[in-house]
């Protein structure tokens, strides 16, 4: 399941947004803030400083979501490229949003700020719309996984996926995820926002960049789902971005969020790749986790992990390239047995207690994999919300959630 806003039809999912989510963003006369004057975290993270140096040029970034809207004026001129639906997307070119969060997090990654609009991290870097759910908040873990798949195979640098899922893993999107991780491909994903202390997939998956939220001054966000798991944060609270005019009429919206702190993450990663187009993920995984700045508790924690990100520091500082990616399990001794199954090794991608002292048990997959083998979840629904309490517990098959489970509140 994955949490962002997603898609209560008509008129009911537009006045949520609209009521709960979204403080409207009316067009400015000239003595007032321009959307790109509200959009404080772009500041909190030195981000003018940063383009100096980098503003994303030649970077593909993959935005698996609910689409994204190629009408947005701060998306247009060439910023979307041509993308893919899979699931219960409308259309098949990645380019409708009926929902606006996937319009959302592109516009945070890369938006063009025209004429005072929004504005993202790498502004010159080129979105890649893959679109796995509109008019409902359901994803299945099938077009997730198809939708990564598809993106790496498309060439993406970087993979957004602004999800959350309280439902168990499963071997396709650990198989896709391995794919983009071996085909070079830095995946960041959100840790979700129902503030309580475990993360889903598929910011569980080791060698993910999970990131969790702040508020202004470093202050962690009370929502944020947390666990020894998370591994950067960014600002999650009061953040501006453009949307479809067709979901909130002014085409622009303030929203709360892990997805949008994850979307500030990618457009980090965006940056760090276009300064050196020839660094393996692994280095640049490395070089935004030893720049962030420490928040909270001192050193890595289970709730902004290495801390927040700090652009400016992942492009300049002098880091040693790496060969491997610093998230990743150990490599497997030759005492240990050699799978006989080609498939991918649970262990290899699944988050577990790899950094600091106290680091809690992650999520072991061993004899839950063989469960999940035996059973139907490639229709395990994903969706954006806030969810009050856990699926039922697994015994020998796994329950589905009931329908008020996947009721959301936020992005």
């Amino acid at each position: 399941m994955i949490s962002t806003t997603g898609g209560i039809p008509g008129m009911l999912r537009r006045a949520l947004l609209v009521a709960l989510l979204i403080g409207l963003c009316a067009p400015p006369p000239a003595h007032a803030q321009t959307i790109r004057d509200q959009q404080w975290h772009l500041d909190a993270l030195a981000v003018p400083k940063a383009h100096e140096y980098s503003r994303g040029r030649g970077v593909v970034v993959a935005v698996v979501d609910s689409g994204v809207d190629v009408t947005a004026p701060d998306l247009a001129g060439g910023a979307v490229l041509p993308g893919a639906g899979f699931g219960s997307a409308t259309g098949t070119g990645g380019t409708e949003d009926t929902d606006g969060h996937g319009t959302a997090m592109a516009a945070l990654i890369a938006g063009r700020g025209v004429d005072g609009g929004a504005q993202g991290v790498a502004p010159e870097a080129t979105i890649l719309p893959v679109s796995v759910g509109s008019d409902g908040a359901k994803f299945t873990t099938t077009a997730v996984a198809e939708g990564i798949t598809w993106a790496v195979d498309q060439g993406a640098d970087v993979v957004n996926l602004s999800l959350t899922s309280e439902a168990t893993l499963t071997p396709d999107l650990l198989r896709a995820v391995n794919h983009a991780f071996d085909h070079d491909v830095v995946v960041v994903a959100g840790t979700g926002n129902d503030g309580v202390e475990r993360i889903g997939a598929p910011a569980n998956i080791r060698g993910v960049l999970a990131v969790a939220g702040t508020e202004r001054d470093l202050v962690p966000w009370g929502s944020s789902n947390t666990g020894p798991e998370t591994v950067l944060a960014a600002p999650a609270k009061g953040i501006v971005s453009a949307v479809p005019r067709s979901v909130v009429d002014t085409g622009y919206a303030e929203m709360d969020g892990t997805s949008a702190a994850t979307a500030l993450v990618s457009g980090a990663a965006a940056l760090v790749r276009a300064t050196y187009p020839d660094m393996n993920a692994a280095s640049v995984v490395n070089r935004l986790i030893t720049t962030a700045t420490d928040a909270g508790v001192p050193g890595r924690d289970d709730t902004t992990g290495f801390g927040q990100v700090d652009p400016v520091a992942a492009i300049t500082a002098d880091v040693a390239d790496v060969q491997r990616n610093p998230l990743s399990p150990p490599p497997r001794t030759t005492a240990e047995p050699v799978p006989t199954s080609s498939e991918p090794r649970a262990e290899r991608a699944v988050n577990g207690p790899a950094w600091g002292d106290g680091a809690r048990a992650g999520i072991v997959l061993g004899g839950l994999l063989a469960v999940l083998v035996g059973v139907a979840v490639a229709g395990a629904l994903l969706s954006r919300t806030r969810r009050p309490d856990p699926p039922p517990p697994v015994h020998r098959e796994i329950p589905p959630p009931p329908e008020e489970f996947w009721k959301r509140t936020q992005w």
